[in-house]
């Protein structure tokens, strides 16, 4: 039978957790599992407002008058040049070639 000062837990006993150990069980892998639910949650909003502020900029282009249109085109090409380049950040953290 295991003496009591092994049964103690490892930061107890000044030791560092075994990376191996963790994960054993049936719920062992669940702090992942759950970390990847967030992240993707987190993910998949961040795409939504991509989507929304491009359509957002698409339909003000689109129904902009020629004095709108020459008073508000840079400033909407610097967000739509900012949108551009949170897609290429978001597809490469994806991992999806674009």
């Amino acid at each position: 039978m295991p003496s009591d000062e092994l049964k103690k837990l490892n930061d107890i006993n000044g030791l560092e957790p075994c990376p191996r150990g963790t994960d054993v069980g049936a719920f062992g892998r669940a702090t992942k599992t759950v970390d990847n639910f967030v992240a993707g949650f987190i993910y998949a909003a961040a795409i939504e407002e991509l989507i929304q502020r491009t359509k957002e900029i698409e339909l003000a282009l689109a129904t902009l008058t020629e004095e709108e249109r020459e008073e508000l085109l840079p400033t909407l090409k610097e967000d739509l040049a900012d949108i551009d380049a949170k897609w290429v950040i978001a597809t490469a953290l994806f991992g999806v070639d674009a």
